[in-house]
């Protein structure tokens, strides 16, 4: 079995990051768009509010399911490598929003409302789990994948909370 990664860490660092880096198109596009601030914060907001609403219906998965208990030999990882690993894949949405703003200022706030939407729902899918968390007492964890790049949608394991303080 892959080592597991605590979910709430891995989407609090995703859903941060992604907000900061779509905030950061945002102001590319603002400090390059010529022809007014609307030219920059209008498309920001459809694509956010666009891809906000895909990725809620697409983390679906997440929030309806039941996930199976973590063998007890599994490897947890630390809090550290998570936040590494995680930083790996915001790296990539950061490089689009400077290519895009050398581009283009109205590209840059339009690609940074898609990071920024994908990352709002990441902070909503944290506040669900740590929710869950505590109503159940089990922590939730996600399989890792492969690669940095591996699709969110991996296996979901539970041990019992006080196991996170045995992992650090």
């Amino acid at each position: 079995m892959r080592p597991i990664a605590p979910l709430g860490t891995e989407l609090l660092v995703s859903g941060l990051g992604q907000i900061v880096i779509g905030v950061a198109g945002l102001v590319a596009g603002l400090l390059l768009v010529d022809s007014g601030a609307a030219r920059a914060i209008v498309p920001f907001a459809v694509a956010f509010v666009a891809l906000a609403g895909v990725s809620g219906l697409t983390s679906r998965w997440l929030r309806r399911a039941e996930p199976s208990e973590a063998d007890p030999g599994t490897r947890i990882e630390t809090t550290a490598l998570t936040v590494r690993r995680t930083g790996v894949t915001l790296a990539l949405g950061a490089l689009a929003v400077a290519i895009a703003a050398l581009l283009s200022g109205g590209l840059a706030a339009v690609l940074g409302g898609v990071v920024a939407g994908v990352g709002a729902v990441d902070l909503v899918n944290r506040a669900w789990v740590r929710s869950r968390e505590r109503s159940s007492g089990l922590a939730i964890y996600r399989e890792l994948g492969p690669s940095p790049f591996s699709s969110g949608r991996r296996p979901l394991y539970t041990r019992p909370r006080n196991d996170i303080t045995l992992a650090t």
